[in-house]
């Protein structure tokens, strides 16, 4: 099992407009692209104002498939240049992680 996460870190005066966003973006992706579920979060303590995304794959080579679909969705990208201001520019980190 593999788990994706990215984090992002909310722009000054933009909480409002980046968490409806963030999920947004997740049901995008969950409506177009199933069985891949993404889970948007809000960091309520610890760096408040950051948004993290989930998402499992069974094997790399699932993630693999659907990160190249989801490249390739101009649809996608319509939304990810929407909320292009929304984000500290520098602070999307991405994480893929392998359970043991």
């Amino acid at each position: 099992m593999f788990r994706f996460h990215r984090i992002a870190r909310i722009s000054r005066g933009k909480f409002l407009e980046a968490v409806p966003w963030a999920k947004e973006v997740a049901g995008y992706i969950n409506t177009r692209y199933a069985p891949v579920s993404v889970q948007a979060y809000s960091e309520l303590f610890g760096d408040v104002g950051t948004v993290h995304w989930y998402a499992d794959y069974e094997d790399l080579a699932t993630f693999e498939k659907f990160n190249a679909q989801l490249l390739a969705d101009q649809g996608y990208w319509a939304m990810i240049n929407k909320g292009a201001d929304l984000f500290i520019e520098g602070s999307i980190h991405d994480t893929l992680i392998q359970s043991v």
